[in-house]
């Protein structure tokens, strides 16, 4: 009797063991069907605000699919297969207005993100987003934090005036968030009234995993491992 209670008990252990591995690998990772938004400032943009969270653009492999690495093409804000977005014209007076919110749909435990700002060409890489504040919100957007990791940048690095943008990695300590908003920004020097405007090429957010409830199946099967040896 106490062989079969012990062998019981070790195997409520390895397979809570088992479950809880894959479950939290698979929980890792990309964010995906992040939804971004610039209230106030669409209205004659370029290019298109999905095409900055939907990988469109990333060289891969895959081509044209999410990923936190790898190169971005230059940028196309043109009517044709958009890859990036430029705000509508700013002025000195409204370009710390703009506000760009990005909604994961649910909540997640961020933990950093990566970032491909606008370039290719000399106009596109002085639009690029140059200062900026991070937040996030835990609640769909009904209160915002700073974000003041060190590892979160107060500004973005300019693009390359000819070939393709690399990727600018950040990461931070993790938060609970259900979005994240770009406040305060400027860009890398275009403010002739013919071209003020701000933008970028793509960013994907990373998570990682949440304790599983297998996790505490497996907690459960050690402790009584425990117990059973002291008894």
């Amino acid at each position: 009797m106490k062989l079969a209670i012990t062998h019981l008990v070790l195997s409520t252990a390895t397979f809570g063991l088992m479950l809880a591995v894959p479950q939290n690998a698979q929980a890792a990772g990309l964010i995906r069907s992040v939804t971004a938004t610039a209230p106030g400032f669409t209205i004659n943009s370029q290019g298109s605000l999905a095409a900055t969270t939907n990988g469109f653009g990333l060289q891969g492999p895959p081509l044209n699919r999410p990923s936190l690495t790898g190169t971005h093409a230059a940028t196309n804000t043109g009517m044709t297969d958009p890859n990036a977005w430029r705000s509508s014209l700013l002025t000195g007076s409204t370009v710390g207005n703009v506000t760009i919110n990005f909604a994961f749909g649910r909540i997640y435990n961020l933990a950093g993100f990566s970032f491909w700002n606008l370039g290719g060409d000399m106009t596109a890489a002085n639009q690029g987003i140059n200062a900026v504040t991070i937040q996030y919100s835990s609640n769909n957007g009904g209160n915002w934090t700073t974000l003041t990791d060190p590892g979160v940048p107060a500004s973005f690095s300019k693009g390359p005036a000819t070939g393709v943008v690399s990727a600018q990695q950040v990461s931070f300590s993790p938060v609970y968030a259900t979005n994240v908003r770009f406040i305060n920004m400027t860009n890398h020097g275009a403010t002739a009234p013919t071209n003020y405007r701000l933008g970028f090429n793509e960013i994907q957010f990373t998570s990682i995993p949440e304790p599983s409830t297998t996790l505490a199946l497996l907690a459960f099967g050690l402790a009584a491992v425990g117990l059973r040896k002291r008894i």
